[in-house]
């Protein structure tokens, strides 16, 4: 039989309490250390019903029968433990593999604190929480969670007023409980948020958040105390016992054990050589102290007095980190880890299911390589910056009227995204300043919106493209003409031909053909029209070779260049977005409007294009002089055995545009010739000229006109 008593005479099964990892649990609360707060009372205890049981779910260490009895959810014991840790700790940092259910977790935290702090004295709320992403909609997903756990959780609600509730907002959205509440908002470039005063501060994904801004903006949320009065009272009465020797080790104890304002940081782990690998390195190193004064000494420097180095207490500190190995089985998808372990390579695995920092990327574009590509003012401040790029510069949603830009498409869209990349032609470098993507399943969502009234999806892609070009006006200086790289597989044919068909193109539009090739003849050659398409056969190994080499010497001598990511950016176009939900509301009879296209995705679209060149590996297929070299991602397996590869449409656009821009910038002058003739009057003198005679390539007039030919002449008369 699997039910059975335990000594208290409850039944219970001992297979389904397997899960907690405990063994037999009848066996385990015959322990004479097994504690159950809820059984064993005392006397005043069971006269106060209610009272009690209160105060076991507000101590962290019962956070698993608050989640169960408020939330309406079971959590693992490894989740009960992270919430203790965050619960405890005032600055916790929080590494898991990805799939952990990290910023879940962080809107299980949240939820329960501004439950379960009271509020102050004066009536003013007793728990602030800030949670910020670099982006919007980092920062959404903690609220989504948070949503979700109000909604499936009727005990939570009916302990709450009628003002409590999710409120979601263009620029923040609100979880208010009470007196308490937590908001969700964008980092930006912290104007907006500055004045924000919080108790807790929750950093998702900080390996996307700018640490200049994290420390002079976010951090202060929390800088003032959430009892400052309090807290005086108590730092001068302790002064006042210490002068007079009534202070002792265990007041000190209770002192520095206080409840403060917390600063939590989470995310996946990143790069060692990025910021938020230095932020681990410093909070292990304070741990690693363990409160010894003279290693905090030399740790800190003679910057810290006696007293500062006193509040640097070591036990603040924490650093959870949960590698896929440590996480219950069943909890993750086994043959999805799986498979990354064996097609992705091992630095990234790491860093993604491993919460390991790792040293850099090991494919064909590492990752140093590309972030020492980002215009941002620590790179340009670098002394191997160059010169051509003295400042920042940002993703654009439109481009300057006096600049030129050119296009790659990737015009996959089953499997893979339709990508576009554009890039800025600058005089000594291009700049890829906007990624946009698509595919047929956002294609079908946008037309039930009614955002576009295209039929068919490559129709719907060529008028994108047209709308793009509109904004960012074309370049020029192609021997052959091209500003528009489409791949000739994969729906690109359909896709050139929707760009001059009549019936898709708008009033004033002309149509768009493949290039004019001089030493080929082709059947588009004597339409009208603009003849700006390069139709890239990616089949080509010559082609293939020297894109991708010519992609990895351009990031090497930085003469291509990625926007920073920005959160003053990502501001501006939150304010331009919520200024026209505003006018579309009001215009409409309050109707919301559904966004797309923003500046934040073509934020997120370079960071995406980003992560892809990582995963862009080199081989070699077949041996000597029939061999080819081969760029893709690595190969994954699919259900059924079948084979596939991970995405890598935005690489492929970006090779696409690059090339382009490549033949641009390196186009040769044209050399005008002088048409020789004329009268002799006209001919200038040596004084009035430049000394010249001749006109034409540089090996033939430099010896010509240095009179090296007129000497050797002359000698041999």
């Amino acid at each position: 039989m699997s039910k059975t008593k335990n000594n208290n005479g409850l039944s219970y099964n001992k297979y389904d309490d397997a899960w907690l990892q405990l063994g037999d649990t009848g066996e385990i609360v015959k322990h004479p250390s097994f504690f159950n707060p809820l059984i064993r009372r005392t006397d005043e205890e069971r006269a106060q019903p209610g009272l009690h049981e209160m105060g076991v779910m507000v101590n962290p260490q019962y956070l698993a029968l608050t989640c169960k009895v408020f939330l309406n959810i079971d959590i693992l014991p490894e989740q009960a433990m992270v919430l203790y840790e965050l619960w405890e700790r005032p600055f916790p940092m929080f590494i898991a593999s990805r799939g952990f259910g990290k910023s879940w977790m962080l809107a299980v935290y949240a939820m329960l604190k501004i439950l379960l702090t009271p509020r102050k004295n004066d009536g003013s709320p007793g728990c602030k929480i800030v949670v910020v992403g670099a982006a919007f909609r980092q920062s959404k997903v903690i609220f989504e969670y948070m949503e979700t756990l109000w909604k499936n959780a009727p005990v939570y609600r009916d302990v709450c007023n009628g003002l409590s509730g999710p409120r979601r907002d263009v620029d923040r959205c609100t979880m208010r409980v009470n007196d308490n509440w937590a908001i969700c908002v964008p980092l930006g470039d912290g104007s907006k948020i500055r004045g924000l005063r919080a108790t807790i501060v929750l950093a998702d994904e900080f390996a996307s958040i700018p640490p200049d801004i994290y420390e002079t903006v976010v951090a202060g949320f929390a800088a003032v105390s959430s009892d400052p009065l309090g807290n005086v009272q108590a730092y001068y009465k302790r002064e006042a016992m210490k002068r007079e020797g009534q202070w002792t080790k265990d007041k000190e104890i209770v002192y520095q054990s206080r409840t403060g304002n917390q600063a939590i940081l989470s995310g996946t782990a990143d790069y060692s050589f990025k910021h938020f690998a230095e932020y681990w390195r410093r909070y292990k190193a304070y741990l690693y102290t363990g409160g010894d004064m003279e290693k905090l000494q030399k740790l800190l420097g003679d910057d810290f007095d006696e007293e500062q180095l006193m509040n640097m207490n070591p036990h603040d500190y924490s650093v959870i980190r949960i590698p896929y190995e440590l996480i219950p089985k069943g909890f993750m998808d086994e043959r999805v880890v799986m498979r990354a372990k064996a097609t992705v390579h091992s630095g990234i695995y790491q860093m993604e299911y491993g919460a390991v920092f790792t040293d850099d990327s090991d494919g064909f574009f590492k990752r140093s390589l590309i972030e020492s590509c980002v215009a941002h003012s620590q790179n340009i401040n670098n002394m191997y910056w160059p010169n051509w790029c003295p400042v920042p510069f940002d993703a654009l949603t439109r481009g300057t009227p006096d600049a030129r830009y050119v296009f790659g498409v990737d015009p996959a869209s089953e499997a893979d995204n339709l990508s576009i990349t554009v890039q800025e032609v600058l005089p000594y470098h291009t700049r890829i300043v906007h990624v946009w993507t698509t595919n047929r399943k956002d294609f079908n969502e946008r037309k039930k919106a009614g955002l576009t009234d295209v039929a068919d999806f490559y129709g719907y892609c060529a008028r994108k493209i047209r709308d793009l070009t509109k904004v960012f006006p074309l370049a020029e200086g192609h021997p052959l003409g091209a500003s528009i790289g489409l791949d000739a597989q994969g729906g690109g044919i359909a896709i050139m031909e929707a760009l001059h068909d009549p019936d898709k193109m708008k009033e004033g539009e002309v149509p768009f053909w493949p290039i004019v090739d001089p030493n080929k003849k082709g059947e588009y050659d004597l339409e009208p029209g603009l003849h700006i398409i390069e139709m890239v056969q990616f089949a080509r190994a010559e082609w293939t070779v020297e894109a991708n080499h010519g992609l990895r010497k351009d990031f090497e001598d930085k003469v291509l260049l990625f926007p920073r990511f920005d959160t003053v950016t990502l501001e501006m176009a939150l304010a331009e977005d919520k200024f026209r939900c505003d006018d579309f509301a009001a215009k409409n009879k309050g109707q919301k409007l559904t966004l797309y296209d923003t500046l934040e995705d073509a934020v997120m679209e370079i960071e995406e294009l980003k992560d892809e060149l990582t995963t862009i590996i080199m081989t070699r297929t077949g041996t000597g002089v029939g061999g080819r070299d081969r760029w893709d991602t690595p190969e994954t397996k699919l259900e059924g055995g079948k084979k596939g590869r991970l995405r890598k449409d935005r690489y492929s656009s970006l090779l696409m545009s690059n090339m382009i821009a490549r033949k641009i910038s390196r186009a040769p002058t044209q050399i005008e010739y002088q048409v020789i003739g004329g009268f002799a009057s006209d001919i200038p003198t040596e004084k009035e000229g430049d000394g010249a005679l001749y006109t034409g390539p540089d090996w033939y007039t430099k010896p010509m006109n240095s009179g090296f030919i007129g000497q050797s002449v002359n000698r041999g008369v």
